[in-house]
């Protein structure tokens, strides 16, 4: 399976205005999506692409998009102690991730799935960690 980060998924659902890279991620997107590999979203994506929306309505359909279009992968507590691990290997080596982006990682390492994020973080994390990173030709 290949999990998608919020830095994915904000650039293709949330944009109101597309440059040529949007719409090359959004192709890519578009293209998984119409593929034969499963795509999964870990809980804590799903809510920050929800946070933040303004309007109702416009919630209620991206929403409604995500559900339909991704399976949600919630974590365990074996991954929530994977994040923390990770998280403190990266203080150790001077690499600042985040608790979530940590988080993200161990749920993806867990299931041995690739993680499709373009946030420069991972790359970092993936040094420290066996985490596969999803490489889409097209992206932004």
């Amino acid at each position: 399976m290949i999990l998608l980060d919020t830095s994915v998924l904000s650039r293709v659902f949330r944009r109101r205005r597309m440059g040529a890279e949007e719409r090359r991620l959004q192709a890519v997107v578009e293209e998984l999506m119409a593929g034969e590999t499963p795509l999964g979203l870990p809980g804590i994506v799903l809510q920050e692409v929800l946070s933040g929306v303004r309007s109702e309505k416009q919630f209620r359909e991206l929403e409604r998009r995500l559900l339909a279009s991704f399976r949600i992968v919630n974590p365990g507590t074996r991954e929530h102690i994977e994040a923390a691990r990770l998280r403190n290997t990266c203080l150790n080596v001077g690499v600042g991730a985040s608790g979530p982006d940590c988080l993200i990682a161990a749920v993806a390492m867990a299931g041995n799935h690739e993680l499709f994020a373009l946030d420069d973080d991972f790359r970092a994390l993936a040094r420290h960690a066996p985490l596969k990173l999803f490489r889409a030709r097209n992206a932004a």
